[in-house]
């Protein structure tokens, strides 16, 4: 297998209206088919994020819910103690668009990232820019599918952001990913983001797919016997509703995104909302987070 989804359809690619609904249709099939079947090794946790002003006011007052939400999530790990673990923190950043990620997280690790490489099919501007102000930064124009010989040596944290639900063969980038840490045994740990089921209907024809349990479990499964995982469930159902309220309803009635006209109320909103998903379970997360941690001396996670 090459991809946790029964079809390599690409939502982003200007499709001819008969794929789009069929993108729908293999998408929500997808979605449906057995969700919660699971790896029993695959722990299931809900994020339930720190609010207060000292987190919300280091993010972008108009972020969507669920960007609102990774945000919050890269910003309250345990940093600490994944440096303690790692010793020196060496980042592989797949899909990294601009790198404004390498940049965050230097921010949220006190200055602790020894080196970060973002990768990306598509060139960006903004990579020699941040590479004359970090040192530590360096860039690569490549496929997902083709970063093995490409990874770096010392590398010990791999990252997505929104990124793993684009690749057409995502599992292919994984099985890359489990041989080098089968070949180097390094204490290393994976941290990914990505769409949930409820991003079908809030995003529409975005990328090639979103992820369950049950798919999410074709990628733990390569790393069993060698690494923990845990899938973090991000937001819930008042998210959502927040979501199609402000973005997704008015852009669909052509009229405009309500975040730029209302942006004080849809932010303050958006804190209520995560407030009120945090005191229930995230029965219909936003968004996942998942964690792989190989060759551990400590559980972190």
């Amino acid at each position: 297998m090459k991809s946790t989804s029964i079809h390599n359809l690409n939502g982003d690619k200007k499709l001819l209206l008969p794929l789009r609904y069929l993108w729908l249709g293999v998408n929500w099939l997808n979605n449906n088919l057995f969700p919660n079947a699971r790896d029993n090794s695959l722990n299931i946790q809900d994020f339930v994020p720190d609010v207060s002003d000292t987190y919300w006011s280091q993010t972008h007052i108009k972020s969507s819910p669920s960007r609102k939400l990774s945000d919050l999530f890269w910003l309250q790990l345990p940093w600490e103690k994944i440096l303690r673990e790692l010793e020196h923190i060496n980042i592989l950043d797949t899909g990294c668009g601009s790198g404004n990620y390498g940049v965050n997280l230097q921010s949220y690790t006190n200055g602790n990232i020894a080196s970060y490489t973002g990768i990306d099919m598509f060139q960006h501007n903004n990579w020699n820019t941040l590479v004359e102000k970090y040192s530590n930064f360096s860039f690569q124009k490549l496929e997902s599918g083709d970063i093995l010989e490409h990874i770096p040596d010392k590398t010990n944290l791999f990252i997505s952001q929104s990124a793993i639900e684009h690749f057409e063969h995502d599992l292919l980038y994984f099985k890359q990913i489990c041989e080098f840490a089968q070949r180097t045994s390094k204490n290393m740990i994976q941290i990914h983001l990505f769409p949930s089921s409820a991003c079908l209907k809030l995003y529409s024809h975005h990328g090639v797919r979103q992820y369950t349990p049950r798919t999410v479990s074709y990628i733990t499964h390569l790393f069993q016997g060698f690494s923990y995982s845990t899938l973090y469930k991000l937001g819930g159902i008042e998210c959502n509703k927040l979501h199609w309220e402000y973005i997704t309803r008015p852009i669909h009635e052509k009229i405009g995104d309500l975040r730029e006209a209302r942006t004080e109320e849809y932010n303050e909103r958006l804190r209520l909302a995560i407030k009120a998903d945090n005191k229930k379970p995230h029965l219909d997360p936003s968004f996942y987070a998942l964690v792989i941690h190989s060759n551990w001396s400590k559980v972190i996670f």
